[in-house]
């Protein structure tokens, strides 16, 4: 049975239709946030005490100050804790007190996730040096916390990622006379040290899956992202601009990905809710264009 020309063209527009909703099917798919878990951070009885007698649990605030900043990614989707505690409890994971590699795995794949972080804090304190001159005694505080961390994919059991971390502050006061400014230790000086910490710790994981968005506005060297503090972009950041190109077939005819053109990268210079400004590093081989897409490097 032969078709008429119209017949044929209306066919094309039907394939091609439906190749494109597959083609975005696709896309959609593989961009799906990933489930990942943090456990509460061991610290092997390791004691933090605070100004007024009291004692901080570090390792439940490494733990959830990560699970808060790896939530900004919204290529992850960071499952609550008490579900991660409940599946220790039924499982009786816990009943040693310590995780490794392997119960890990177990655990994150109970959980139905893809990847699960656990870590030990190493070490924790606080140093307190004086020094006096012409009757000003002037006080410096240095809190330090080291971290170690790794990253397991559940579904594999294999290490994605382990480093150890570091995380320091400074504090200075002191007397003179009547007035004086305190340097005694309290919990949210901890929590300043433990946020540089974490933040290399979300800037690893951020690189096992990578923040994404779109160029929406050029001018000049100055683009405009549609990503901002909300996905975890932060001043600093670099990020490679990418343009996406016809789409790659197999064989049979399917799609199996897209061309890709890097051109340049560029860095964040400024961030808002869901906005972030960067400059084009060094000088672009081709101009960038609304649409062109990036990921964080």
């Amino acid at each position: 049975m032969f078709l008429s020309k119209k017949s044929t063209i209306s066919c094309l527009v039907v394939v091609a239709t439906f190749l494109s909703f597959m083609f975005s099917f696709v896309t959609v798919a593989d961009a799906s946030p990933k489930r990942i878990g943090v456990t509460k951070f061991e610290t092997n009885n390791l004691g933090v005490r605070v100004y007024g007698g009291g004692e901080y649990d570090i390792g439940l605030g490494a733990s959830d100050m990560l699970a808060t900043e790896l939530s900004k990614n919204k290529n992850f989707e960071v499952v609550e804790r008490e579900q991660i505690r409940s599946v220790l409890k039924e499982q009786a994971f816990g009943a040693s007190g310590a995780v490794d590699d392997s119960t890990a795995a177990q655990i994150g794949k109970l959980a139905g996730l893809k990847y699960i972080v656990y870590g030990k804090i190493l070490s924790a304190g606080a140093e307190t040096t004086s020094n006096a001159i012409m009757g000003l005694k002037i006080n410096q505080l240095n809190v330090k916390v080291q971290i170690a961390v790794r990253m397991i994919d559940a579904t594999t059991g294999t290490i994605v990622w382990a480093e150890q971390v570091e995380g320091n502050i400074k504090k200075t006061g002191g007397s003179y006379g009547n007035m004086s400014s305190s340097t005694g230790v309290t919990a949210s000086i901890y929590d300043e040290a433990l946020n540089i910490a974490v933040k290399k710790i979300v800037d690893a994981i951020n690189q096992q899956s990578p923040t994404e968005g779109s160029i929406v506005k050029v001018s000049g060297q100055k683009v405009y992202l549609d990503i901002g503090n909300e996905q975890g972009v932060r001043p600093g950041q670099t990020f490679a601009v990418i343009r996406e190109g016809e789409a790659i077939t197999n064989a049979a005819g399917q799609i199996i990905g897209v061309e890709k053109t890097n051109i340049c990268n560029v860095k964040i210079t400024s961030v808002d809710g869901q906005m972030s400004i960067a400059e084009v590093q060094g000088k672009s081989p081709l101009s960038i264009q609304q649409g062109d897409k990036v990921r964080s490097l």
